[in-house]
């Protein structure tokens, strides 16, 4: 079940970067509260931002304290909290439908996966949602049709606490630590390399979360049975 829900943070992320370019394209005055309807309405999911800050001119773009809350088929619960998201995108490739980032900050903190009653999750068709939006809003600006990605130069990421709730179970709550904290990759020039870099972290996470489980059991072994 770990190795699903960790997917399922990998289309968080992807679908925090959708999300960031959405909120890209509404930087300008009253920022933060045309950025949460912005989201929302690209998403489905109400948005809290804490604080926003961003240049007028080219220059990073960030998030503090964003909150994102589940549809009501969820329970309406808290989805993820992102104490930082950030990033400075390359406004001269984005005006040709490349989105190439200077640098992205992610930081999550919790991420809670529901389940509902037909087996859905609660990020099931949202980052298809969020692509469409993203595409349509970069037409209308009289851009390329698709986003084409153009890489990422500098990518700082921190995972941290998971919780996964099945509604028709809802008294068994799974959660856990990724314990992944200030993460930083360079040169991710396309998407193959991201889905690479991708698969590779969360290999690694999975084997760590293996073997913090296993340890323990290691450790009940009394020093009295040792063979002497």
């Amino acid at each position: 079940m770990r190795a699903k829900l960790l997917w399922t943070v990998a289309t968080l992320v992807a679908l925090m970067l959708a999300s960031a370019m959405v909120a890209y394209v509404y930087r300008e005055p009253i920022l933060r509260r045309l950025a949460e309807r912005s989201i929302h309405e690209s998403t489905g999911l109400r948005a809290e931002i804490g604080e926003l800050q961003s240049s007028l001119t080219d220059g990073p773009f960030t998030l503090h304290g964003l909150k994102l809350y589940n549809v009501a088929a969820f329970g309406g619960s808290l989805l993820a909290n992102i104490p930082e998201l950030s990033i400075d995108l390359d406004r001269a490739q984005a005006a040709d439908g490349i989105f190439h980032l200077r640098t992205l900050t992610l930081n999550l903190d919790e991420l809670h996966v529901v389940k509902d009653a037909a087996g859905r999750l609660n990020l099931d068709g949202v980052e298809k949602a969020v692509r469409a939006q993203v595409e349509q809003r970069m037409k209308r600006r009289k851009t390329k049709q698709e986003v084409e990605f153009g890489g990422i130069d500098r990518l700082q990421l921190t995972l941290r606490h998971v919780r996964y709730t099945d509604l028709n179970r809802p008294n068994r709550t799974h959660s856990f630590d990724l314990g992944l904290q200030d993460e930083v990759v360079t040169s991710l020039k396309t998407e193959t390399d991201l889905q690479t870099w991708v698969g590779v972290m969360l290999f690694r996470i999975l084997m760590q979360q293996s073997l913090g489980t296993a340890a323990p059991k290691a450790a009940d072994t009394p020093e009295e049975n040792t063979p002497q």
